[in-house]
């Protein structure tokens, strides 16, 4: 596959180069001051290189319609060097005021397919701190891919692989922006939590019309905001029970030359939940509840613009015995897509053990199961099912490394959709040396 903005591999060398000599000058500096530089001010930092093979660059098994010219080929394998060097800082001048930032840009090389290099800037910035009987905190993530301005073309019965490859959308060049903000009130057993959320999408994609080039992969950029008030009561020593109500907006973009349907709603959530321990051994958070909304611009026929759906975001961490872990993740919620205007629920369900073997060795094994289902007239819907399982090796506080496999397979529900079925193989070995 061509890359019409000529990233390849030679930016990829230039940027990898500056950052790691950048990083290798923070670090010596760091250790020169002492790591400690004030005792209020710390200082990090570490270099990771990460080598994988991936079986399936493209995600895509099935054969493209020979009349799809520059289509995605089947089966791509290649290579893949990631280096991250990563910086950071630690600033907490008092119990109600404490910020930290780190920077860690991930410069990654695809060697055979060279369109997919690209660089990953990602940076993070947390406020936080405790005034009075106040725990306030405001996180922010910023993620600027420079990767290619092309999507691709997928000529596979079905169109794009599923819930629009995910993989790939994020090798293209974006820019993406996370914020959110919480004040936890303790008062006696009650506890009154304002919070405040956004997310923000924005694509640096060259965009066609679908009416023109049908088989070409566009990006959408869509953004959404929501604010609320969680309502508690203490029912174990660290554990509480709530009410919560958030409301929303969400935003889609249109594609050129003007598409006529529009994703975009507002929505409202009451939602019952708990966080917190139920016993020594069992941690439990949950949000649930029914999520109104009203798609308040143009909806093709076929599709209910006034919906009540499920939103659930739990997690359970079960401490199984002192060396033994078990993780699970259930996730679903409603959002706009990314590759054509649209709307789909986006479901997760995760199960993570992790077991460890001495104070150097520990292993995880998962299965994820992750689900697209778009709401109709549009017809799709999307599972991919991931095995997984890794190994963690810490040499000494400085030296670290990790192993890791995984395994794709996808299930389309759509007949006749064979395109959006794939299968993956990614075993990756990476180094870590932490400054």
């Amino acid at each position: 596959m061509g890359n019409s903005n000529g990233h390849g591999n030679r930016g990829a060398q230039i940027a990898r180069g500056i950052l790691v000599a950048g990083i290798v000058a923070w670090g010596d500096l760091a250790a020169a001051q002492g790591w400690q530089l004030h005792s209020n001010f710390t200082l990090t930092a570490s270099l990771a290189l990460k080598e994988t093979f991936d079986s399936n660059v493209y995600l895509q098994d099935a054969e493209p319609d020979p009349a799809v010219t520059n289509a995605a080929r089947p089966f791509q394998e290649s290579w893949v060097t990631s280096v991250t060097p990563q910086v950071g800082f630690a600033f907490r001048p008092c119990s109600g005021f404490n910020m930290s930032a780190n920077y860690a840009p991930e410069v990654v090389t695809f060697h055979d397919e060279p369109s997919e290099s690209h660089v990953a800037h990602r940076a993070g910035l947390l406020f936080n701190g405790i005034v009075g009987v106040v725990n306030w905190q405001i996180q922010n993530s910023l993620t600027w891919i420079d990767g290619s301005e092309e999507g691709l073309t997928f000529g596979g019965p079905g169109g794009a692989p599923a819930i629009g490859g995910i993989p790939i959308r994020d090798r293209r060049a974006a820019l993406i922006y996370r914020n959110s903000f919480g004040a936890f009130h303790k008062h006696g057993d009650w506890f009154f939590r304002p919070a405040v959320s956004s997310y923000i999408h924005d694509f640096k994609t060259e965009q066609r019309d679908p009416k023109v080039d049908p088989f070409y992969q566009n990006y959408v950029d869509r953004n959404d905001f929501n604010l609320g008030l969680d309502a508690g009561y203490q029912v174990f020593q660290d554990g509480y029970l709530f009410l919560a109500y958030r409301c929303g907006w969400q935003h889609e973009n249109n594609l050129p030359p003007g598409t006529v349907y529009d994703y975009s709603n507002d929505y409202q959530r009451f939602l019952v939940g708990f966080e917190g321990k139920v016993t020594s051994w069992l941690k439990f958070n949950l949000f649930i509840g029914p999520d109104w909304r009203n798609f308040n611009h143009l909806t093709p026929p076929g599709f209910d613009p006034d919906p009540v759906l499920l939103f659930v975001d739990a997690s359970m961490v079960i401490t199984l015995t002192k060396n033994d872990t078990l993780i699970v993740t259930v996730k679903q919620f409603e959002q706009p897509a990314f590759g054509t205007p649209s709307a789909y629920a986006d479901i997760t369900y995760d199960v993570t053990w992790r077991h460890v073997f001495n104070s150097k060795l520990a292993a995880t094994a998962g299965f994820r199961a992750y689900g697209g289902e778009w709401e109709p007239p549009v017809r799709r819907k999307d599972w991919i099912f991931t095995p997984s399982v890794a190994l963690a090796y810490k040499y000494n506080p400085h030296w670290s490394a990790d192993l890791a496999y995984s395994y794709d397979w996808v299930d389309s529900l759509v007949p006749n959709t064979a395109g959006r079925e794939f299968t993956r193989n990614l075993l990756s070995l990476g180094i870590k040396y932490t400054f």
